[in-house]
């Protein structure tokens, strides 16, 4: 028989999963489109295509890192917004911290994430600011924002789908080349906001702390008999939503470039 307080955290394990469920499934989403955008681009026209993307999200995706840095005090070394090598690193940043400070500790967890939420911001600006009318978009992420695991289905997807579709061929036909320009910017983002190992190599005792820190907060929750994190879960999801956008694009590119896998392979044969 388990003891009642194993209980009671496994239960708010499972709660705080689910605050933060929509949020990693679509980034992990994003990530396998964004790892087989690269994989076939690379496969078909060589190492150095990725650079037509990089350009833009590698800056994106370092910045955000360095951001975070100064909000848990961390101290910059260096910082490479966008410089190839042939390690395949395209930028980096390099910062020290004292391991004795809890706040600066668990802030290795949040730089090393950082750039999905770089990633989010950059993409709700650029649609905010080159597209004409951007609040339907908005309001058709908001309205789809899904509270729970159990709520997400493929059709009401599918629907979603095809709605930013019909979207952005009205928005389009008023303004092509502004959504020419958005949509290659949003997918440059999209496709460089994923943490990689590297980011992730000194976040695990970072997130340790944070999850210890959650599960205080949502002791003290209990004990005041208040409803919090209803709120965080909320803005989480909406803002998670903003992936859509990433999604839809990144899925057009990968389509693209197995419809011209198909037809090199047709012609060679």
């Amino acid at each position: 028989m388990q003891e009642p307080w194993v209980n009671w955290l496994l239960e708010q394990l499972l709660i705080l999963g689910s605050h933060v469920g929509l949020f990693l499934i679509l980034t992990l989403v994003l990530f396998a489109l964004q790892r087989a955008v690269f994989l076939l681009s690379k496969n078909m026209l060589g190492g150095r295509v990725i650079y037509i993307s990089a350009w833009v999200g590698t800056p994106i995706h370092e910045l955000s890192h360095a951001f975070f840095c100064l909000i848990f005090g961390h101290k910059i070394k260096h910082l490479v917004l966008f410089k190839p090598d042939k390690h395949g690193t395209l930028g980096f940043v390099s910062h020290s911290y004292n391991n004795r400070n809890l706040w600066q500790v668990m802030g290795n967890f949040f730089i090393g994430i950082a750039p999905l939420f770089g990633g989010l911001l950059a993409i709700y600006l650029l649609t905010s600011l080159l597209l004409d009318d951007p609040q339907p978009l908005f309001k058709m992420l908001k309205m789809a924002a899904f509270n729970d695991i159990d709520t997400l289905h493929f059709l009401p997807l599918l629907e979603l789908n095809n709605n930013i579709i019909a979207y952005l061929q009205n928005a389009y036909a008023r303004s092509p080349l502004n959504v020419v320009i958005w949509a290659y910017l949003c997918a440059a983002v999209s496709l460089h906001l994923c943490p990689s190992k590297e980011d992730l190599k000194g976040a695990w005792a970072g997130f340790i702390v944070f999850i210890a820190l959650c599960l205080s907060l949502m002791m003290l929750n209990q004990t005041l008999d208040g409803n919090y994190f209803a709120g965080f879960k909320n803005t989480i999801n909406m803002s998670s939503m903003l992936y859509v956008i990433g999604i839809v694009l990144a899925s057009g590119i990968v389509l693209f470039l197995l419809m011209c896998k198909v037809i090199s392979l047709v012609f060679k044969r």
